[in-house]
């Protein structure tokens, strides 16, 4: 098996290098001489093996940084850019960027002067309209008209104007029919209408304009053939929180446009703006003829005007910083923006439909999903939400944007409860009768009718019991996502512990039902579950927020609860975040929450280690608010096993069966080690099985030394602990594996990946191995180590063991929660 991998993926290696190598996009000469630094190495294979993961480009008609700005699918799976060019991209269409510019230069330059229209969209900006007009006044190119356009002002601002009108011959004003409030699609519509230019341009009212704003456009023009729509960049300036949350994206997109003409894959980068804001822009005033103005959200009519234009024509762009775009509190700012991304989607369909792009597979595999259920009644959807379909299509509104509208498909299902009752739904900003149909049925969740809401756990009783528990105690929540026999609600269960220990009274607050509930109860620890609290704050918010009142510290622990910040920042109690993730939990929650924002809400963030702590830390401004809390575990006293005698070095894999945990890596080792190595393990793999692929592989593994066991109770899992010799922990992503803490505590040595929290205590061959995340070569190095060398395991477990004495007891834990928890 080892062989024809590697034999297959030399074969691979070899077709990728000769296609590169015989491509026109590389050029070995202009390789060389533009990075004289690699000296006399193979130039193909440089750039393959180093190259572009330094952004050198292959020739200057393929830009490695563009292609990979352009196309996030690419760098998401880390795959050399011209690679995927070659063999995927360009069939699919796709574009390759140019090193430099890309429009065509006039055989001679011209010396042109259109006319411009300025025009100004005007709406209760009373305080910075003169700024914004003086900036267009002080302009060094002088062909320019300004047409203001009011939409409705209901401040001083038609004073400001008419100061302006008496004292500039060249400004005109405009205004709706009854100075009525029409919205900015049609004051802009209007605008150009009245506009005389041969090219409009904009300038929004709260920003301003470099002197040379227009001379330097107007170079452009002169410059180059068919110039049709021009940008700029920008400075940024305003509020620091705003200008720090967009700065990267200027500085990304000054870096992926070129001076000159840009070609722009507006259908394969669906959701990018190529140009931040109206005030950059100018165009040429008869595109406009055949523009729809139509957009779905008022607020993105510049972003929809411009996927119409940019599908065909180039954009051509000055790294000159010629606008000057103001942060602060309106309608489109970063934190009003967070309304419109339930609408992104819808958005983009109805730009596609416009643009005449095709739907994606997926999209259409979804409305197949909707047509067959029967939890979709076409009927309904559209007598019920008739004002907000506009003659569309029900199924791809609700499969878009209805659902996050809270626009139930049918009588027979509640998105909102559904998705409060499978909180992990919701998180993963997935559609709720989607995930029922694909995933749902199979794993037998409930679907629930509209109308019927779930009452809350939490009753006045509930509340009375804390009230008069706080009249003697200190009273600690603590909120858990779900109560499986996983680490961090085993964390959580062991901070209740010590509380209750130190004299405090913890309560456990629970979004999920799970098998860890009988051990809370058989400690005498109130627990509540509530799958429905998303849904019922709502409903419910004064009953939620009496009893929370009744808190002295609420601890908010893991991701997935840290949403209800939003709803639980206005009560008294000391607020603490305590994290158990790493890179692929930040990866999916940064796209739907700012998790900067949320953060900045407790009182103290706590990380479970260092690694868990180094994804927690760009997310939070006030450093000193940021810290480590290791949990705590009791010393593990186990009746000794009856170890079998098969002479055998025997591996146990704990933990859910998942891409993420390992499993499959751990499989691949076993492929490059020996028949003889092979007959000298025993691997024991525990856990439930969550993803199907996992799963197989695990069950019709063909070696003999690989058992699967399933899921086991905590006890029976440390009793299991006392008959092996080595834990693994091979995970892509695991913070601080509470399985491998139990296991040095036993005095079992331990194999984990880097990319866990406990390689931050291992010495390789002293108290433990690491091993890179994803190498199962060197997986099954290190197995074969540990059988070559299995009289030195005693030893090994030895030294894990004081990894546990000096971090994870139950004595330091309590130590630090009375520090950092109570604040004692």
């Amino acid at each position: 098996m080892k062989i024809f991998r590697e034999i297959k993926k030399s074969f691979v290696n070899r077709i990728v290098y000769y296609s590169i190598s015989n491509s026109s996009l590389f050029d070995k000469k202009w390789y060389l001489s533009q990075y004289p630094e690699i000296g006399k190495v193979n130039p193909v294979r440089h750039y393959l093996e180093k190259g572009w993961h330094e952004g050198k480009n292959p020739s200057e008609n393929f830009s490695t940084n563009k292609y990979l700005y352009a196309y996030p699918d690419v760098q998401d799976r880390n795959m050399n850019p011209l690679e995927h060019y070659l063999f995927h991209g360009k069939k699919r269409g796709r574009l390759c960027f140019n090193v430099g510019q890309v429009g065509i230069e006039k055989a001679k330059k011209t010396n042109d002067r259109p006319l411009v229209s300025v025009i100004v969209a005007s709406y209760n900006y009373a305080d910075l309209l003169p700024q914004t007009l003086d900036s267009i006044l002080s302009q060094t190119y002088t062909n320019y008209e300004i047409v203001i356009v009011d939409d409705g002002s209901t401040d001083n601002s038609m004073d400001v104007i008419n100061r302006y009108l008496s004292e500039n011959d060249n400004i005109k004003l405009y205004r709706h029919p009854g100075n009525a409030n029409r919205g900015l699609p049609e004051t802009v519509r209007l605008g150009v209408i009245k506009s005389q230019g041969e090219f409009v341009a904009f300038c929004e009212s709260d920003d301003f304009w470099d002197s040379q704003h227009l001379s330097k456009k107007v170079d452009i023009i002169n410059r180059y053939q068919e110039v049709k729509i021009i940008s700029n960049n920008v400075e940024l300036f305003g509020e620091e929180k705003m200008v720090n949350a967009r700065k990267k994206y200027v500085e990304d997109l000054d870096a992926f446009l070129s001076v000159g003409g840009n070609n722009l894959d507006i259908n394969g980068h669906k959701g990018m703006n190529y140009i931040p804001t109206f005030s950059a822009v100018m165009i040429r005033k008869d595109v406009f003829q055949n523009l729809d103005y139509n957009t779905p959200i008022s607020a993105w009519i510049d972003f929809w005007l411009y996927r119409q234009i940019l599908k065909n024509e180039l954009l051509f762009y000055t790294t000159d910083k010629l606008t000057y775009w103001r942060q602060h509190s309106s309608f489109n700012n970063i934190n009003n923006a967070e309304k419109y991304t339930a609408e992104r989607d819808w958005f983009i369909y109805m730009s596609d439909r416009l643009n005449g792009f095709k739907i994606s597979r997926r999209i259409l595999k979804n409305v197949k999903i909707l047509k067959k259920t029967h939890l979709f009644e076409f009927s309904y959807y559209s007598e019920k939400y008739a004002d907000l379909l506009d003659g569309t299509d029900p199924i791809m509104h609700y499969l878009l944007v209805g659902w996050k509208k809270g626009c139930n498909p049918s009588p027979y299902f509640n998105n909102n409860a559904y998705l409060s009752n499978y909180v992990d739904v919701w998180l993963n900003n997935v559609n709720p009768l989607i995930h029922y149909e694909r995933y749902g049925k199979k794993q037998r969740l409930k679907v629930f009718p509209v109308g019927t809401e779930e009452l809350l756990e939490i009753q006045e009783t509930d509340i009375e019991m804390v009230r008069k528990w706080r009249e003697k105690t200190k009273t600690v929540l603590l909120i858990s996502h779900e109560l499986s026999l996983t680490g961090a609600p085993r964390a959580l269960l062991n901070m209740a512990i010590m509380l209750k220990k130190i004299g405090a009274t913890p309560v456990i607050l629970s979004l999920k039902h799970g098998p860890m509930e009988k051990e809370i109860s058989d400690l005498g620890i109130k627990l509540l579950v509530e799958p429905f609290l998303l849904m019922n704050y709502n409903l419910r918010h004064w009953s939620l927020s009496g009893f929370l009142s009744n808190f002295d510290v609420v601890v908010f622990n893991t991701l997935e609860t840290v949403w209800l910040i939003e709803h639980f920042s206005e009560i008294k109690a000391r607020k603490i975040c305590w994290l158990h993730e790493g890179r692929y939990s930040y990866a999916g929650w940064t796209r739907f929450k700012d998790l900067s924002v949320l953060f900045s809400l407790f009182d103290k963030v706590y990380a479970v280690g260092e690694y868990s702590k180094s994804f927690a830390d760009p997310y939070i401004l006030d450093k000193n608010k940021l810290g480590v809390l290791l949990y705590g575990i009791p010393d593990i006293e186990i009746k000794l096993a009856n170890k079998t005698l098969d002479n055998k070095i025997k591996l146990l894999l704990p933990g859910t069966l998942s891409d993420r945990k390992g499993q499959l890596i751990l499989l691949q080792a076993l492929d490059m080690l020996s028949k003889k190595v092979r007959e000298q393990i025993d691997i024991y793999i525990v856990g439930a099985a969550i993803e199907k692929k996992v799963e197989r592989a695990v069950k019709h593994c063909h070696y003999s030394c690989v058992k699967y066991i399933g899921e086991l109770e905590h006890e029976q899992l440390l009793q299991l602990f006392t008959n092996v010799d080595i834990a693994l922990s091979p995970s892509l992503d695991d913070p601080m594996p509470i399985v491998c803490t139990e296991a040095m505590a036993l005095e079992k040595g331990v194999i984990v990946s880097e990319n866990t929290g406990t390689a931050s205590f291992i010495e390789n061959g002293k108290n433990g191995y690491k091993v890179p995340a994803g190498d199962p070569l060197a997986l099954a190095e290190v197995i074969e180590r540990m059988v070559l060398y299995k009289d030195k395991l005693p030893m090994l477990g030895k030294a894990a063991r004081k990894i546990y004495d000096d971090n994870f007891t139950m004595e330091i834990f309590e130590k630090n929660i009375k520090a950092l928890i109570m604040g004692e």
